[in-house]
C-alpha cells in the first residue's frame, strides 16, 4: 500500500514538473542578444526548433488560453535564433473557429 502511494505521488509530480511555460508576459522579457542557452534556461525548451540553415534558428512556443476544457485561443511565440543570438521574434494569435464552421467537406480545411 505505501508503495502505491508513493508511486501514485510520484506520476502526479511528474505531470506538474513540465517545465516552463511561455506566456505574453514573458514573451515581452526576451530581448535582442540574448543567447538560446539563456533562451532555454528562463523559458523551457521550445515546442520545435525550425533550421533556417547557415546558423539561422526559429524557435516555437504555443500558448493555449482556456475557458473550461475548450481552448478559445493559440498564442504561437517565434523567437529568431542566428549564431546563437535572438536577432528578432514575432508572434501569431489564432481562434479556433465557430463550432459549424469545423464541419467542411475539405478535407483539408485551412483553419
Amino acid at each position: 500500500m505505501k508503495y502505491i502511494f508513493l508511486l501514485g505521488l510520484l506520476f502526479l509530480m511528474g505531470c506538474g514538473a513540465s517545465g516552463e511555460i511561455m506566456t505574453r508576459d514573458k514573451y515581452a522579457e526576451v530581448e535582442i542578444g540574448m543567447t538560446t542557452q539563456d533562451i532555454e534556461k528562463q523559458y523551457g525548451k521550445p515546442y520545435k526548433i525550425v533550421s533556417k540553415g547557415e546558423g539561422k534558428e526559429t524557435y516555437e512556443y504555443i500558448e493555449k488560453i482556456t475557458m473550461g476544457t475548450q481552448v478559445i485561443e493559440q498564442r504561437r511565440y517565434y523567437i529568431v535564433i542566428e549564431d546563437g543570438k535572438v536577432v528578432g521574434k514575432y508572434m501569431k494569435v489564432s481562434n479556433p473557429p465557430p463550432f459549424e464552421a469545423i464541419y467542411s467537406d475539405d478535407p483539408y480545411p485551412n483553419y
